[in-house]
């Protein structure tokens, strides 16, 4: 439970500490929490886990997201929740390993347009911190194991994203944490 107020914490650090700051711009405007709903985003994605067993896990994920393009051109913060939908599993001899995991976390992020080369498609990157907490059980017909852990680690991120209105676009991303990574497809929604 400590880890979950930890990771907590530094997610809304992350997407809203920046509120309370001043921008010390050239037209002395302030960051509000306002402004970062007006350039914020949700995203539903679902995609595959690969937790280190023959099948990967189904994820389901979302994401609310803000630009800062008025403090860095290009910088934002998001607070990503991912799930399994189906478990990840292995067959051993006449046994089965089955495997889930939950995650939160909270990303800088960096989006570059590609405008110029292929219009309405940006390239996405993030940087962050993951809380996860993993669950593996084991059984052979006779006996049954189960173990669970959790932890907080360094979470990296790319993807891609193409607009196809001002408020909808589509998106892939590729995520790495604690061993597992996690491929996902979906869409944006732009307030």
């Amino acid at each position: 439970m400590k880890n979950v107020l930890i990771c907590s914490a530094l997610t809304a650090a992350l997407a809203s500490g920046y509120a309370h700051a001043d921008n010390h711009s050239s037209n002395g405007s302030a960051i509000s929490g306002q402004s970062l709903v007006e350039n914020g985003y949700v995203e539903a994605r679902l995609g595959f886990a690969d937790v280190g067993l023959d099948d990967s896990a189904i994820v389901v994920a979302g994401t609310f997201g803000t630009s800062l393009a008025h403090v860095y051109p290009g910088l934002g913060a998001e607070a990503d929740l991912t799930l399994t939908a189906v478990d990840a599993e292995s067959n051993y001899f006449g046994g089965k390993v089955e495997a889930s995991y939950a995650s939160l976390a909270g990303y800088a992020t960096y989006t570059y347009s590609l405008d110029k080369q292929i219009k309405d498609l940006e390239v996405l990157g993030r940087l962050g911190l993951a809380y996860t907490d993993a669950e593996a059980s084991a059984s052979n017909g006779s006996a049954t194991a189960s173990a669970d852990d959790s932890s907080i680690d360094i979470a990296i991120g790319i993807g891609a994203r193409y607009n196809l209105r001002d408020n909808l676009a589509l998106v892939g991303r590729l995520d790495t944490y604690e061993d597992i990574d996690v491929f996902s497809v979906g869409a944006t929604f732009r307030f």
